[in-house]
């Protein structure tokens, strides 16, 4: 399970018990919630975000700085304050900063993220600008064996083709505020997004759901997920289950595809692309979650 807290969202949560709830087997990324924070107006004052790293330190594996967006020289500052504090803290390059900040931040630093592409990943017209930057900012990555985690970032179509360490996503969380359920379909290197109650869209994809962990029959039928059936709440549950499984999934095809070797980090032990759940809110429901360690995906579909 790996999973990815705000402090933004979680800085009153109890993360040694999220954790247990979860099983105990947990790989935790640390992040500021700087974006999140910026869009409702809030800010996040350095010295709270350290001493919360510090609150729950032996829960980590990986801890990002606090960015600020737009501003590349009070992001570095940030940084280096907080690695001066002790805290290894993982630096920020933003989509807009100037070219020659990565070229130092990859001279010193094995592990960077990138940031402020989430609005840029959607649509076509809006990935091939965005592809043209990764692409120019893995060239000066490789050139450190600088790995890159890539914060808000999971369509299929770019992490296919970018040999990113770790990424991270919330989208699991959405499809059902929308009718929909999402699916990876490693055949076709797609993840699908399947409006559940319609028959022509779930019967050609039967055995995906099933493979997912839902039953076919059972999500086409009007009554599934309709408030005062007395099953709504379960069956948004298995739907949103399905999803995060989905990520699941995908992370399998792409550390087939990639075998990104890790930094050299304490913590950092598996081989990527990893892909972090992001937990987006403290009152989020960890129900699906917890599915995805009571029903793991069977060994025959790993």
């Amino acid at each position: 399970m790996r999973l990815l807290v705000s402090y933004h969202y979680h800085r009153n949560t109890d993360l040694a018990g999220l954790v247990a709830e979860l099983g105990g087997d947990v790989d935790l990324f640390a992040d500021s919630g700087a974006y999140s924070a910026a869009t409702t107006g809030a800010t996040i004052n350095l010295a709270d975000y350290a001493a919360w790293l510090r609150d729950w330190e032996p829960l980590w594996t990986v801890r990002a700085g606090l960015d600020v967006i737009g501003d590349h020289e009070a992001t570095a500052a940030n940084t280096t304050a907080l690695q001066d504090a002790g805290l290894p803290v993982l630096p920020t390059f933003h989509l807009g900063s100037p070219w020659p900040v990565l070229e130092q931040l990859c001279a010193s630093h094995e592990y960077i993220a990138l940031g402020g592409m989430a609005l840029h990943a959607v649509g076509a017209a809006k990935q091939r600008p965005l592809m043209a930057w990764l692409v120019r900012a893995f060239t000066i990555a490789r050139d450190h064996g600088t790995r890159f985690h890539g914060f808000g970032l999971t369509s299929a179509q770019i992490v296919k083709h970018l040999p990113f360490y770790s990424v991270d996503s919330s989208s699991y969380t959405m499809g059902q505020r929308w009718g929909l359920v999402y699916l990876w379909d490693a055949h076709a290197w797609k993840m699908r997004d399947i409006l559940f109650r319609n028959p022509t869209e779930v019967r050609p994809h039967a055995q995906l759901l099933t493979r997912h962990g839902l039953d076919p029959a059972a999500v086409i039928d009007p009554a599934f997920m309709r408030p005062g059936t007395g099953t709504a709440t379960a069956d948004r549950r298995a739907i949103t289950a399905a999803s995060a499984r989905a990520y699941q999934h995908l992370e399998r095809s792409l550390v087939s595809r990639h075998r990104v070797h890790p930094p050299s980090l304490p913590q950092a032990e598996d081989t990527g692309t990893k892909v972090y759940l992001a937990v987006s809110g403290a009152g989020q429901d960890l129900a699906p979650l917890r599915a995805l360690t009571t029903h793991p995906t069977p060994e025959g579909e790993r």
